[in-house]
């Protein structure tokens, strides 16, 4: 059989189909315009990240293997809500990595004789996912409320803070010591607080615990002549020239043992932190010593439901 031949315009009859368009071009966006609207994202606001400041529930039996060996305070009882007011504090990340250098001094002090995980120094800046969190300075204890008593609590207690008379405010920290909770069952590493300018930490503690006196709770800081303008003599902290109330702290680590009792390892002042931290090549001194801690809201906890009560902005000085 004879091969059939073909023209040359039978060949080329798919080129004159139309040819399909380039795939487009993804659009870039020019270093210039990138630092016009800033290299960073806006922080997120802290109402969202309340929504999401509790994980979620696995048990409500005490089992310490499933939070590091801790062990509930306050044992869970049905239709009784946990409840704590405070305020808080999301470090920057310089502040943070000055904080993480304290604590990691903290945990080669640890004796080496005790098993590994009693003696082990956790961190409270990050979760084991390695996302911040937020510390916090508590204004009460952790209290108890009936279901039926959440909304009247929550609401007296926006109307103390009010009537407080009490702005946003910055503290600065004093020292850095461990301290046991109120069952020994832990020990936290805490940085206590100087007494602010207008002593608004006594103020928001007063407001709350007025609040908590009415639904008759605990209260924190209570007696020992606190209240009455006085210092504790055995205030976990002691700032030169009486600047600080002994009490007020926020917690950055924790461990299930106790700190040397040698006295090798007394409470240590922020300025001697930052000069030993220094010898090892760390520069803490405007990330720690000179911290300005500001807070502009009151956080209230209720279970897992966590309501910020905005603390009014502070007065502008005058010029004279």
């Amino acid at each position: 059989m004879a091969l059939v031949e073909y023209s040359d315009s039978e060949e080329e009859g798919d080129d004159n189909l139309p040819t399909p368009p380039p795939p487009a071009k993804k659009r870039r966006v020019s270093t210039h315009a990138t630092k016009k609207t800033g290299d960073e994202l806006p922080p997120l606001p802290t109402t969202f990240l309340d929504l999401y400041s509790s994980t979620a529930r696995t048990s409500t039996q005490d089992d310490p293997s499933l939070h590091g060996g801790r062990k509930r305070v306050t044992p869970h009882v049905e239709g009784h809500w946990p409840t704590h007011v405070y305020l808080e504090w999301h470090p920057q990340p310089a502040e943070s990595q000055a904080l993480a250098t304290l604590i990691a001094a903290q945990s080669k002090a640890r004796p080496a004789s005790r098993p590994a995980e009693d003696s082990s120094v956790h961190s409270l800046l990050q979760n084991e996912l390695g996302v911040s969190l937020p510390l916090h300075v508590s204004l009460s204890r952790p209290l108890v409320l009936k279901t039926e008593q959440r909304a009247a609590f929550l609401d007296q207690l926006k109307k103390s803070i009010q009537n407080a008379g009490v702005r946003a405010f910055s503290a600065q920290p004093a020292k850095l010591k461990w301290h046991p909770n109120e069952t020994g069952s832990r020990y936290f590493l805490v940085l206590g607080l100087q007494r602010p300018e207008n002593d608004e930490l006594r103020q928001l503690l007063s407001a709350a615990n007025d609040v908590a006196r009415r639904f008759e709770q605990p209260l924190l800081y209570e007696g020992k002549g606190f209240d009455r303008g006085k210092l504790d003599a055995d205030a976990p902290f002691t700032a030169a020239g009486g600047a600080d109330d002994g009490k007020f702290h926020i917690s950055i680590a924790w461990s299930l043992t106790s700190p040397p009792q040698d006295g090798a390892h007394p409470p240590a002042s922020i300025g001697g932190l930052v000069k030993a931290a220094e010898a090892q090549g760390s520069s803490l001194a405007t990330a720690t010593q000179d911290l300005g801690i500001a807070f502009s809201e009151v956080k209230v906890r209720i279970g897992q439901d966590v309501t910020s009560v905005p603390l009014p902005a502070p007065r502008r000085k005058g010029l004279f």
